[in-house]
């Protein structure tokens, strides 16, 4: 059996298993620690990519795949484990029926297309289950009204200087500010609410 798992034929396989297996090791140390590694990439706002597809066009494909259902680190799990268990199944039923190994072009390719198949459908019936979290990215207009601190520079119009405040989400934001009024100025320390987003920065009113 140890034969069949280390052949050569098996060897992408081999690799995907072993790096859900990592992946999990590490998981668990994050756990003791106190530190998830399942979630790390799911504050990435956005990737920009020269590609000819149309936005739909990716929004549809992403939708069919459950790539907006669920974790990014879940659904690769997901993947890897499906893809490396489609290989080692394809190269045994060839193997018992060919008395061979599968040629490698097709057990991964079979393998790619059965693991981009059932992830899809693996993945919609696991998002139904895994609890749901809000999202902590927050909209321009989520600012609109938000008080906030002048933590550097002083602030006219024309001028703009850093501000600081904390979302509902315990997370802080910097920005920058200047006066919403013509003869208004902030200094450092004074409380600030923003009030609309200018061309380079936020317009805000004194605190009162």
């Amino acid at each position: 059996m140890s034969d069949f798992l280390f052949n050569d034929a098996n060897f992408w396989f081999s690799v995907a298993i072993g790096v859900v297996i990592i992946l999990f090791i590490i998981e668990f140390i994050g756990l003791v620690v106190g530190v998830s590694v399942l979630g790390v990439f799911d504050d990435i706002a956005g990737v920009d990519a020269d590609v000819d597809m149309p936005a739909d066009s990716m929004m549809s494909m992403a939708s069919w795949l459950s790539l907006d259902k669920l974790p990014l680190m879940i659904w690769v799990v997901i993947f890897l484990t499906i893809f490396g268990i489609c290989g080692y199944l394809t190269n045994y039923a060839y193997a018992q029926l060919m008395s061979g190994m599968t040629p490698p072009w097709l057990s991964i390719s079979v393998s790619l297309a059965a693991a981009v198949i059932l992830t899809a459908r693996f993945g919609a019936l696991i998002s139904r289950v895994l609890p749901k979290s809000q999202s902590s990215a927050l909209a321009d207009d989520d600012y609109v009204g938000t008080t906030a601190n002048i933590t550097i520079g002083i602030a006219r119009q024309g001028n703009p200087a850093e501000a600081k405040f904390t979302d509902k989400f315990s997370q802080p934001h910097y920005v920058l500010v200047e006066p919403f009024e013509a003869d208004e100025q902030f200094n450092q320390g004074d409380r600030i609410i923003l009030v609309k987003k200018g061309m380079r920065s936020w317009l805000a009113t004194r605190y009162r």
